[in-house]
Parts: structure tokens; sequence; C-alpha cells
């Protein structure tokens, strides 16, 4: 009788804090509405393999590496305000091209430098700069994206952002279909829970941040290093005409450049500025990984985009400069253990992309029909 009393009292207390439990999610449900998240922001696309959903609201966020940001698509499945086709006369517009470093997840839109621009040129008269960056994306991807679905924006500028794991030895078309990179996502029954559950949802990214934790930050950094998609390439072989890693991708720029030109619309090359281009603590990092006996050049990647854009005859955005003169100033311009820019990476990133399309000759143009000088 007392092992009855006492296995009820046990039970009793058990039902009492799952039931405080789900009071205090519904209390947080009703003052802060759902926790927003989604299993899959993604949708097939035969023409260019994969996008973002339409009309999306939710929260892209991971505690480890130190990003919370709310994300909205268009009913184009960009981030973006919705997209007047065809473009309003007098409208300058600016159409973005690339992956994750473009599309921007990790921060709040405002905070992107797909804004930072728009806000410093919109002061000159009505510029839209559209954000076609998706996580995951290749040149492939790109380049289906373009011109099935970009050119029709009809835009003034096109600024494509190569990231290295861009390049590709193979001859065939061939897009993602799915992102490599989704970052923190919530699948399954947890999933599902945590779209309204705020508990859930701490409890899930918490595990998620100790797991990370626990396989990246206990290692020795300077031989379990990871070493992203093509620098090692790009660091240690500046062979641009022989090795068919360089000459199918640059084969592939020429083709967004091309085509570009076909359709009135000016083209920037322009270099998305990692960690290891920038950092001298990272740089010294890769100085004792085994490259092949060979040492990193860390403006490897500088050098074939400048190669290519002299060979293509386009402009050529470099914010590696930069990058180098403002990092003893300030914050890191990446998150932890991450590649993508914080809020200030996004803001120098911003910069540099207005200034330089403030010098392109179709902008000096447009802004003098305007009455402008």
């Amino acid at each position: 009788m007392a092992l009855r009393s006492h296995h009820g009292k046990i039970l009793l207390a058990l039902a009492s804090v799952v039931a405080t439990l789900v009071a205090v999610d519904l209390v947080l449900l009703v003052v802060h509405g759902p926790v927003r998240v989604v299993e899959d922001f993604y949708e097939p696309e035969p023409r260019f393999g994969y996008r973002m959903r339409p009309n999306l609201d939710f929260i892209f966020a991971s505690p480890y590496h130190g990003y919370h940001a709310r994300v909205r698509t268009n009913g184009r499945g960009l981030r973006d305000d919705e997209i007047t086709v065809p473009k309003p006369p007098g409208v300058f517009r600016i159409l973005l091209l690339g992956d994750s470093m473009t599309a921007g997840l990790e921060v709040d839109r405002q905070a992107s430098f797909e804004s930072v621009c728009e806000s410093r040129l919109h002061a000159q008269g009505p510029v839209e700069v559209v954000n076609a960056g998706v996580r995951g994306y290749n040149l492939d991807n790109i380049i289906g994206f373009y011109e099935n679905e970009g050119v029709g924006y009809d835009p003034d500028v096109v600024v494509y952002f190569f990231c290295d794991n861009d390049l590709v030895a193979s001859g065939a078309f061939a897009p993602e279909g799915s992102d490599i990179s989704r970052g923190f996502t919530l699948r399954g029954v947890v999933g599902r829970l945590a779209a309204y559950s705020h508990l859930a949802y701490r409890f899930e990214i918490l595990r998620q941040m100790i797991a990370l934790r626990r396989s990246r930050d206990s290692k020795e950094k300077a031989t379990q290093a990871t070493i992203p998609g093509g620098l090692a390439t790009m660091f240690t072989s500046n062979d641009y005409a022989g090795m068919p890693i360089y000459v199918m991708t640059t084969r592939r720029i020429r083709f967004l450049a091309e085509f570009a030109a076909q359709h009135d619309a000016a083209f920037i090359l322009a270099g998305a500025p990692q960690r290891v281009e920038v950092d001298p603590a990272t740089q010294r990092t890769w100085m004792n990984l085994d490259l092949g006996g060979v040492r990193p050049d860390f403006d490897g990647v500088r050098h074939y985009l400048d190669a290519v854009a002299k060979e293509l005859q386009v402009v050529r955005l470099d914010p590696v400069p930069a990058f180098r003169a403002a990092l003893p100033r300030g914050e890191s311009f990446w998150f932890h253990q991450d590649p993508h820019f914080t809020a200030r990476g996004h803001r120098l990133m911003g910069e540099q992309l207005s200034s330089a399309i403030e010098q392109l000759p179709t902008y000096r143009a447009w802004k003098r029909d305007r009455g402008g000088h």
C-alpha cells in the first residue's frame, strides 16, 4: 500500500511538471506567437534544381555559430520584396546572383549587404537590388535561374558573387538538387512540434549547440581544420588554362557575362571574401596543414578572378583589401566557426558593392538622365 502511494506521488509530481511545462509553452505561444521554424524551406525546380518556397516566414538560427534571423520570402521564393514585372519605367534594377553568401539568411534582411547597397543607392533615385542568392547554389543553379527567371526581371546590372565551391570540372549542366548547407532546421516529429512549442525549439537548438561544441571546439584546429570547397586548389595552383576545374568554371562565368550583355545588362564579377583570405590567425592555421608541400597563396581566389575578369573584359569587384584593412578595427566579419558574414561583414560588403555600381557607366548615365551629377 505504501509502495502504491509512493508511485502515485511520483506520477503526480511528473504530471504536475508536464502540466507546468505545457502551461508555460501555451503562455509563450500566446505572447510571442509561433516559433516560426520550418522543416524544409526548399522545393524542387526542374529548370534550375531547386528554389526557396514562396511566402515563407521563419527563423533561421544557430546559437553555436551565433546567428538568429527572421527570414521572409516573396511570391517568387526570393528573400526580397515583391518584384514588379515588367520593370517600372525609370527604375534602376540590380540582380544579385550567388549562394548562401549572397542570400544572407544569417542576419535580418535590413542588415544584409543587399539592403545596405539598396539604401545607399536609393538616395539617388528609384533603385532596386534583387537578392536572388540561394543557399547551396552552384554555378549551374545560378545560370539556370538567370536564364529562366532572372532575365525577366530586366536588370540593368547583374552581379555574380563567386564562391570557391562554384569550381566545377564537369562539362555537363548539373545544378544541385538540394541544399547541402541548409543550416539549422528541425525535422520529423520534433520539427512539427517546435513550429509552435517554444520549449521544444529551445531544447533542440541547445542540443545541437552542445553537439557542435563537442565535435568542433574540442579538436586541434591545426590538424582537424576542414578545408572549404575549392580553396585548397585555388591556394596551391594557378594553372587556369590547363586544369579542367578552372577551364569549365571560366566557361560558365563567360556564359553569364555574355548572357547579361545580350540583354543590355552590365556584369560585375565579385568575390565573397572568406576568413582565410583576410584573417592572419586563420592563415597561420592553414600554414600547418598538409597541402602537398605547397605553401598556400592566400590571394589565389583573387588571382583567378582577376584573370577571368581580364579575359572576359568585365568589371571586377575585389572587396578583400577593404576587409583586410578594416579587420583590426572591430569584431569579426564572420560568425563563429562559420564562413558567413555577420552584420559587420554585410555592411562592409554592401558599401563595396554600392561603390562599384556607382562607377558603372550605365549607372552614371541613368543618374544623369534623372538630372543627377
